[in-house]
Order: structure tokens, then sequence, then C-alpha cells
């Protein structure tokens, strides 16, 4: 959604609210492809200080559907949504930084989903788990150890060990 920002540019010292919407039912986080499932509504507010900065904010949580990443079971993350960007205001236009690389204002126009998924991006957690003490999936026979516990023997020997290993290998009675 795209909102229509000129109005703001003719009320200076104002407060204004605006009830805005996302589409954002999917986005691709890393290599995963995640769905949204619920999203509480945002009310952005918007205050421009004296005709020369705009300022936004609002916040909103959004509830969406990924994978765990130990058992690759079907999990929900509910990531919480913060907004407070600032905007320079010059000759009756609001101008974004083009530092940050992500343009949401063009042409007196807010992106709202380019906002909502930018914070999103940077709220995502960096290891998303279906709980907290998931034990993962078995490395050798694939089972869900939060399911079933198998017998396989998972040792892995210590890598900085091996050449000692390998002499005791060798001279071992058979």
């Amino acid at each position: 959604m795209k909102l229509d920002l000129t109005f703001l540019l003719e009320h200076e010292n104002q407060t204004k609210e605006a009830e805005a919407f996302f589409d954002l039912s999917e986005i691709t986080i890393g290599s995963s492809q995640v769905r949204k499932l619920a999203a509480d509504p945002l009310v952005l507010t918007f205050y421009n200080d004296e005709g020369k900065k705009l300022y936004v904010s609002g916040s909103t949580k959004v509830t969406y559907q990924t994978v765990c990443d130990r058992c690759l079971t079907d999990t929900e993350v509910c990531v919480p949504v913060h907004i407070s960007e600032e905007f320079e205001i010059a000759d009756d236009e609001i101008l974004y930084d083009d530092e940050e690389g992500v343009a949401c204002i063009e042409e007196n126009h807010l992106d709202v989903d380019c906002l909502v998924k930018n914070e999103i991006l940077m709220n995502w957690p960096s290891k998303v788990l279906c709980k907290e003490d998931c034990k993962g999936i078995c490395p050798v026979c694939g089972k869900n150890r939060n399911l079933e516990e198998c017998s396989c023997d998972t040792f892995v020997p210590d890598p900085r060990m091996a050449e000692a290993l390998d002499v005791f290998k060798k001279f071992k009675e058979v």
C-alpha cells in the first residue's frame, strides 16, 4: 500500500494518524519462503516539524509460518514491528536518505509494504525454533528426536585428535 503524504506538507506542527494496510502475505527471508498468518492493524502517526522534518511512527505485530531450523516442523513466529522514521522536507517534497539503500518514499508517497518489510527483516530471529529445547533431527537416521528417540551412534570425534586416534588404531591389538 502506498500512502499519499502531500496533505502533510501543508500542515506544519500538526500530528495526523492513518490506518495503513500492508500485503506481505509471503516474503523471502534468507532462503526460506514464509507465509503470513495474522497481523494486527498498523496505525501510523505523522508529525510535520515546522516543514523541515517528517516523523513517522507506529507499531504492530505480525505472525508468520515457517519451519524450525533444527527439526524442520512447521512453527509460528511472531515478529514485533516498531516503525520510527525521520524524513527531510525540502521544497514541498519529502526526501529519503540515499545511504540507507531502500527508498520507502517516492514522490511524496510512502510505501508501507517496504517500511514494514524492513522492520520484519531487522527483527527476524537469527534461529527459528519450534520450542526452546528442540532436539532436532538425528544426523544418522533422520528421525525427529522431539517425537521419538533413536539408538543411532551420533558420536563425532574431535577433529583435533584425529592424528592421535590414528596412532592408537595402528598399534591396536586384534
